[in-house]
This record gives C-alpha cells, sequence and structure tokens, in this order.
C-alpha cells in the first residue's frame, strides 16, 4: 500500500530541481513563492525572499518598468523583458516573462532561453542569407533560340534547396561561329538544409571552373571529362562521407547532331520522347558521388544518342515523381501527362506540369526538392 505524500511537497520538490529562476507573487505584488533557481541567483532565502515584494528587489531605474509589465499581465506569457534585479551581494540582470493564473503573477526567466533566442534570431538571418545566396546561384535566365530551348521548374522543400540545375551555351571564342554547344546539368545533393544548399552552388562552381581551366574554344565536348574533373576536385575537397551528390550532365552538340549524357548516381532517368511512339529513358548511370565510395568505382562513360527535330527530353530531380499524395506517387500522373503535352513549348510544359503538381499536391507538404528541366528541338 503506497504512503500517503503531500502533492504541494512533491510538486516544490520539481520546481526546485529544474532551472528556471521562478518567483510567484499575489496581486499586490508580495512574493509567495520562489524555487531553488531563483533563491541562489538573488542570494537570499525562501524566507527571506517572503517578506519581500517583488518590487523590493528591482533596481530603482528598472522599478517604472517593472509595474508596467505586472500592471499589464494576462494569462499569455509576456514577451521576455529584461530587468535589473538587487540580490543581497549585487545587482544582476535577468531576462524574465510573466504571466497571471488564479490571481497569482507567476515571473520566470533563463538566460539559456534568451541565448536560444538570440540564437535563433542570428541563424535565421544566416537561413536568409544563404537562401538568397543559393537562389542567386540559379540561373537568371537559360537558353531559348530558334534552335534550341530550355525552361525550369524549381520549388525546394524547405528555405534551401540540395537541388540545383544550370543550362547554359558554350563559350568557343573566336571559334563560336562554328559551334554550337549547350550544356545541362541538374545536381541533388543529400539532405535540403543550409549545407546542402552550399555543397550544391560547389558542384555549379566546380562544373563552370572546368571551362575556365580545362575547355579549350573549337573542343570537343565530354560529359565523362567534365565528371571526373568534379569528381577529382571534390575528393581534393574531403568532403564528410554522409554526402552524396548525384549529378547527370547532358551535352547538346547542335553541329553534330548528337545528345551526350553522363549520368552519376540519378535513378529518376531523363525521358526523351521523339514522336508518341518513340520514349527513351536515358538509363546508363553510374554510382553517385561521394567520399565513402572507392575512387576506382567513381569512373563514367559517355552516352550518345542522336538529336533529331521536335524532340523532348525530361530532365528531373527524384523530389518532383515520388512525391506522394493520399498515398499515391505522381510518378504514374506525371508520365502520362508529358505524354500528353511533349509538343507544347518548354514554357508551357513547365506550367502545365506545375499546376498539375499543384492539383496533386493539395496541401500535402513537398517532401523534397523539386528540380525539372525541359529541353526542346524545333520542327524544321
Amino acid at each position: 500500500m503506497l504512503e500517503s505524500f503531500n502533492l504541494n511537497n512533491v510538486n516544490n520538490t520539481i520546481i526546485d530541481m529544474i532551472e528556471d529562476h521562478i518567483l510567484v507573487c499575489n496581486i499586490e505584488g508580495e512574493i509567495v513563492f520562489s524555487n531553488k533557481a531563483m533563491q541562489s541567483y538573488l542570494g537570499y532565502t525562501d524566507l527571506e525572499l517572503r517578506k519581500k515584494s517583488f518590487f523590493d528587489l528591482i533596481e530603482n531605474f528598472y522599478i517604472k518598468k517593472a509595474k508596467y509589465i505586472i500592471g499589464n499581465v494576462t494569462e499569455n506569457p509576456s514577451r521576455w523583458e529584461e530587468i535589473l534585479f538587487v540580490g543581497k551581494e549585487k545587482a544582476m540582470k535577468l531576462h524574465i516573462k510573466v504571466f497571471q493564473k488564479d490571481n497569482l503573477i507567476y515571473i520566470y526567466g533563463n538566460e539559456k532561453y534568451v541565448e536560444y533566442e538570440r540564437m535563433r534570431q542570428k541563424l535565421n538571418v544566416e537561413i536568409a542569407n544563404a537562401k538568397r545566396i543559393h537562389r542567386r546561384s540559379l540561373p537568371e535566365s537559360i537558353p531559348d533560340t530558334e534552335n534550341i530551348s530550355f525552361a525550369s521548374l524549381y520549388i525546394p522543400a524547405q528555405e534551401l534547396g540540395g537541388d540545383l540545375f544550370d543550362a547554359f551555351k558554350v563559350d568557343n571564342g573566336l571559334l563560336d561561329d562554328f559551334f554550337e554547344q549547350y550544356i545541362c546539368f541538374i545536381a541533388d545533393v543529400s539532405g535540403h538544409g543550409l549545407d546542402s544548399a552550399m555543397l550544391a552552388i560547389y558542384v555549379r562552381d566546380t562544373i563552370r571552373s572546368y571551362f575556365r581551366i580545362k575547355h579549350s574554344p573549337g573542343q570537343l565536348l565530354s560529359p565523362k571529362e567534365i565528371m571526373h574533373f568534379f569528381v577529382e576536385q571534390y575528393i581534393k575537397e574531403g568532403y564528410p562521407e554522409e554526402y552524396l551528390v548525384c549529378l547527370i550532365l547532358v551535352v547538346f552538340d547542335l553541329n553534330t547532331k548528337e545528345l551526350i549524357y553522363c549520368n552519376a548516381g540519378f535513378h529518376m532517368c531523363p525521358i526523351l520522347i521523339r514522336d508518341s511512339e518513340n520514349i527513351i529513358e536515358l538509363n546508363k548511370a553510374g554510382l553517385p558521388i561521394s567520399t565513402a565510395i572507392d575512387e576506382d568505382l567513381l569512373k563514367y562513360e559517355d552516352n550518345f544518342l542522336h538529336l533529331s527535330d521536335g524532340m523532348t527530353l525530361f530532365m528531373m530531380s527524384d523530389g518532383l515523381p515520388e512525391q506522394r499524395s493520399n498515398g499515391e506517387f505522381y510518378e504514374g500522373r506525371l508520365n502520362r501527362l508529358l505524354t500528353d503535352i511533349y509538343c507544347l513549348k518548354p514554357t508551357q510544359i513547365v506550367q502545365k506540369v506545375h499546376e498539375d503538381f499543384t492539383d496533386f499536391l493539395k496541401h500535402e507538404k513537398i517532401n523534397d526538392d523539386i528540380t525539372l528541366v525541359v529541353v526542346k528541338l524545333p520542327n524544321k
């Protein structure tokens, strides 16, 4: 049989164990309770505090502020307010919140909360800055010419995403009139937070640097060589083993009429539609890029396809087809949609996909970053 016990004693013991500094006053401000943390902070015993008013503990300059806080107390906790308390030995600042319940005023504070709030605000600023940097790393425009046109859809899962894409015409300097080459790539870095977003930017910058360091005007482009250049730089940087980078690179050479691609880890393969009866998956893929994988295994090959008039290529990260709503993946619905709208202009295709995806999604949360790039050659 359980022995009888005093519930108030149990509650007081629990309260004395927590780190919050707690005072409880009546409506007149007379202290009726203090916990061990507050007693230790001020240097008074519980009995000494019970003989005082809350305002007896406030430095004169803060009295007016303290009376305003107490005078406007409600059942909802106030915001954090800084008050200078007069302790037994010295004055000290404490951030407090107050609320009222059952004709008692509860005053509590913990500098750890305030420090956490400062850190949270600082992190919010850093995330906002990182978000702007990541957004600026996405291309402001992608090629749209009479010979080839690109369009894109990008929706991050959270404020920051681990996806990144780019598409641009290769600069061949004085030989530009003799070559017309375009490159497009999508990178999908594991996760979708601050670290993933910054690593995605590194992927883009490294690929861009290939064209400054390695590429010569008029040189035939090999996605395999670009991929191996990126792997070499990535390994040198020594990124942690827990990160995975999936990367697909596609070169469109309009002079040789070739599409050349190299895939590192993308299991959601690009789809090439020549017509409703001729749909091809670009399904030759290697391992994702990671320092956890032996570098000898990170070898990739170029894969070639013939470019044909009117063809449409769909490149995407797995966030779009693998999004679920009401227990259903979007992939099947997306594939049916693409076969219906592939003949439209890329910008129209992207708009149709966005509208259909929004309808499919309803009010579900987006699980992963959404990236879609559509490339189309005109009918001639």
